[in-house]
């Protein structure tokens, strides 16, 4: 196990875009997996193929590049060191951060799936409140954590774990049911 974590490690040293958009793409669409599987029951003739990928997309083309770009601003931003910075860095991401990208992400979701315009603002109308309260129930702690004893190469690797979960919530309230809204 340590060889595999000394492995990874050079890699995501090596080459910190790539391997945290790989990363990210390969979580997202995981946690799709799961949304379909798990939570919504799906039998195998009815699993989305299509919709796993969209999830690929969304997270190798949206999501890594926003976080990364985000943690590299919150680095250069925030001029403290230990718990103040971590709380400061927290409070950054909750306050301003996820906010604003849970929109982006809702609507790139919605984008993906082939809605219209309407359809998305429709889509965000339904959903993005519980999106956001949901996320502070989950994302202030992790986060705190995160920021305070992970190193900054790393933080997106906790940050997919965790989200491996979270884009399983995610999945299944910015999916529109093809069957449901024939």
């Amino acid at each position: 196990m340590a060889g595999l974590w000394r492995a990874y490690t050079k890699f995501v040293d090596k080459f910190p875009w790539g391997s945290q958009i790989l990363q990210t793409g390969v979580l997202c669409a995981s946690g799709d997996v799961i949304a379909q599987v798990v939570v919504e029951r799906k039998k195998l003739e009815d699993f989305e193929m299509a919709r796993v990928g969209r999830f690929f997309i969304m997270g190798s083309c949206v999501v890594a590049p926003c976080i990364r770009s985000w943690y590299l601003v919150l680095e250069k931003i925030v001029k403290f060191q230990g718990t103040k910075a971590a709380i400061s860095k927290m409070a950054l991401d909750q306050a301003f951060f996820a906010p604003c990208f849970l929109v982006v992400f809702v609507t790139a979701a919605s984008a993906l799936q082939g809605l219209s315009f309407k359809d998305i603002k429709k889509n965000l109308d339904a959903n993005y409140v519980d999106i956001v309260l949901t996320n502070w129930k989950i994302w202030p702690a992790t986060q705190m954590m995160n920021f305070y004893f992970v190193p900054f190469q790393h933080r997106i690797l906790v940050v997919n774990i965790v989200a491996l979960f979270w884009n399983t919530y995610l999945a299944s309230k910015t999916n529109v049911d093809s069957k449901s809204e024939e």
